[in-house]
């Protein structure tokens, strides 16, 4: 039986997936562009933990079955059309076609933009056919894994799964540091997005967007809060490892400006009609929207110039 949709996190979505749209396309629009940035991932992973049920019969085969058809079907489908799009025109059409040719695949199969993170000496890119931003599902993926296995070892009680939690914590920040490559399927990303899994479950529990909707002071101290700390943070992209000058201050930017997102979008549900449920279809939309964008923008810039 199919859950009944919150209006107001599709909304999040479709804010998160714009932030995306905007970043991804070059254009720098000041704070939005830079306080976006800040949240337009953890957003979903924030999301995810909040719409995540653990049912205590539910094996882990089953689990993962699941969890593959959302997330690792698409995944490989909207890969396998870019790979053959760019094969055919890049080296079938042209008589080119050689070894070559077929890396994509291994960075499909990677899954990762890199080998390294920006600003090594040397690089190996893997995701070169506009399939970047796909990184996302099996990183998701991969921490609702993870999020599943803590959740059946604590019994889906909150407090054991925050002391759980601090350990996968713990884990990812030294793969970071002392882990030399990105690892496949974002396994060091996905143990630290964790986290924003637990928040979001802890959010959830405790109905805490819809309380603090109705206390303008402490929206107030949490924006400010999520703005000091961005700006002491510096930039981040969780795709490639940056997590700005700490990871633990990025747990609480990421963790404030989702919340501030979704307290927004719980505004836009309440207070507007049109914009809401444009806003709404957006974010039931933003699978594709994610894994093909790039594509899109590529034949636009064709198309006009």
């Amino acid at each position: 039986m199919e859950k009944q949709r919150i209006l107001w996190m599709d909304i999040a979505k479709a804010f998160g997936i714009l932030v995306v749209l905007i970043v991804h396309s070059g254009i720098s629009l000041g704070p939005v562009t830079f306080f976006g940035g800040m949240f337009y991932m953890p957003v979903f992973f924030v999301l995810a933990g909040m719409t995540f049920t653990w049912r205590k019969e539910e094996t882990f085969g089953a689990f993962v079955k699941k969890k593959a058809r959302r997330l690792l079907v698409p995944y490989f489908g909207y890969n396998l059309f870019l790979f053959l799009f760019f094969f055919v025109k890049d080296s079938m059409l042209t008589g080119n076609v050689a070894s070559e040719s077929f890396f994509p695949l291994l960075g499909i199969l990677y899954s990762r933009n890199s080998l390294f993170g920006r600003g090594a000496a040397e690089n190996v890119y893997f995701m070169q056919i506009l399939n970047a931003p796909t990184w996302f599902l099996t990183g998701l993926f991969v921490s609702l894994v993870v999020f599943w296995i803590l959740m059946q070892a604590v019994g889906g009680e909150l407090r054991k799964l925050f002391i759980m939690n601090s350990g996968v914590l713990l884990f990812s920040v030294l793969l970071h540091y002392f882990c030399p490559i990105l690892l496949p399927w974002s396994v060091d990303c996905a143990l630290y997005a964790v986290s924003f899994l637990t928040f979001g479950k802890a959010l959830a529990e405790y109905g805490l967007v819809e309380k603090l909707s109705k206390k303008p002071l402490a929206l107030i101290l949490i924006m400010g809060a999520f703005g000091g700390l961005s700006l002491v943070n510096g930039s981040v992209n969780m795709s490639v490892g940056e997590y700005g000058s700490s990871m633990v201050i990025y747990l609480i930017v990421g963790g404030l400006g989702s919340l501030l997102c979704m307290e927004v979008s719980y505004f836009v549900e309440k207070y507007t009609d049109l914009p809401a449920r444009g806003l709404a279809w957006l974010g039931r939309h933003t699978m594709p929207v994610l894994c093909l964008h790039l594509f899109v923008y590529s034949v636009i810039g064709l198309l006009l110039f």
